[in-house]
């Protein structure tokens, strides 16, 4: 699998629980994440699953990068990572490879693995993973043209995709015509089973969740200022998660602004714990977090990300027309506007909209569409010449961050 994830951890989340339901359904499938999330470590390893860790990109425009950490130019970084993952591609020797987001990856870095795929005799099955919602149509279709991922888009087996036709029609939005075949896999959420911390709150409490914490400082601010107003007129208390990627600075600054009904903690890197014993949510508008919202059939105040693309006012758009959550415009926030929403959602009983809820099982459809796929192959394999001992599938991902 490919995941490009600078900033956040959504699309390294995404390709670990698809990762997990592969090995779920067949614990005989190797799995390999070639990711650049500087939270790699949190998401950690299991059974049958690793992670190579490229160096961090970031984008800072539509189809514009830098480097994280490294002094590297962009350009000469993504040639690095490109041969790397050549590398990583050559030795594992998949089955199957599972792109996540880019077609050909940031500034086309796949294209060298892409090219090596299928110039093969038995070249491997190729397979596009797109969330939802990516950005605003003519951003995406222009940035594709550049790039040339329209003409690698035949090449692909299938394009599967995180969501529901019937919240957003990706094939339309972004030109998919020429794709072999394409599945709407559904969103994908994690199963509810997370224990809870055995520091909770005892009462219904706000819980305030920062994602991957890079940018989360601005929304948490005035999460810590809103709960006052909240507190007075209901007595809950708050929790903010700000994420792991937030600095120290800035989190030791959150710790010193919040009110003493409201709790910071640091450190954390997995909310589903928390989500449970929450009365309500506030978080950003990504992917994961508004799949776990959903998944627990939380009520939330969505305020989404400012940039550098649409697709988190998009997606908070579009759930709010189902009433599935309530959103606030990023340019509009502020405590006390923050702090009045969560006092009327409390209050109403319509939100979330249960009957809106798309499905959520897009984990166990991808997962199930790779391994059909892949084994379909090997069965016709077989027939025309039976396989040597020990073979067994394999399947190469990765999570992709924003926007190409």
């Amino acid at each position: 699998m490919y995941s490009q994830d600078g900033t956040g951890l959504g699309h390294l989340r995404r390709s670990f629980n698809i990762a997990t339901e592969l090995r779920r359904r067949n614990p005989r499938c190797d799995v390999l994440i070639v990711a650049d999330s500087p939270a790699v470590s949190i998401v950690g390893c299991a059974p049958g699953i690793d992670l190579v860790k490229l160096p961090t990109i970031l984008k800072t425009g539509t189809t514009t990068w830098t480097s994280a950490t490294l002094s590297m130019p962009a350009r000469r970084l993504v040639q690095m990572r490109a041969q790397l993952m050549l590398h990583a591609f050559t030795e594992f020797a998949p089955d199957a490879v599972l792109v996540d987001h880019m077609p050909v990856g940031a500034l086309g870095e796949l294209k060298p693995v892409l090219d090596s795929a299928i110039a093969r005799v038995r070249p491997p099955r190729l397979f596009l993973g797109l969330r939802d919602i990516l950005d605003r149509p003519e951003r995406i279709r222009r940035a594709w043209r550049q790039t040339g991922a329209y003409d690698y888009l035949p090449a692909y087996d299938a394009v599967l995709i995180y969501g529901s036709r019937s919240v957003f029609d990706a094939t339309a939005a972004y030109g998919l015509t020429d794709a072999q075949a394409i599945e709407y896999c559904n969103y994908v959420a994690r199963p509810r089973r997370a224990v809870a911390p055995t520091d909770m709150p005892a009462a219904p409490f706000m819980l305030m969740m920062g994602g991957g914490g890079g940018d989360a400082y601005p929304l948490a601010s005035a999460f810590a200022d809103a709960t006052r107003a909240v507190h007075e007129a209901t007595g809950a208390a708050a929790v903010i998660l700000p994420g792991p990627n937030m600095s120290a600075a800035e989190a030791a600054r959150l710790v010193r602004r919040a009110p003493r009904s409201v709790r910071v903690v640091t450190g954390c890197p997995d909310a589903a714990g928390w989500i449970p014993g929450a009365a309500a949510l506030v978080t950003m508008a990504g992917y994961n977090s508004l799949c776990e919202v959903l998944a627990w059939e939380k009520k939330a105040v969505v305020v989404p990300r400012t940039g550098p693309s649409a697709e988190q006012r998009m997606r908070s758009t579009l759930f709010s027309r189902r009433s599935l959550i309530r959103a606030i415009p990023p340019e509009r926030l502020t405590a006390e506007r923050l702090g009045a929403r969560l006092n009327r959602l409390l209050a109403e009983e319509d939100v979330p909209n249960l009957a809106n809820i798309p499905p959520l099982n897009g984990a166990q459809r991808a997962a199930e569409t790779l391994l059909d796929r892949v084994q379909a192959r090997s069965r016709r394999r077989r027939a025309a010449a039976p396989a040597g001992p020990g073979d067994r599938p394999l399947v190469a991902a990765g999570a992709a961050g924003g926007s190409p």
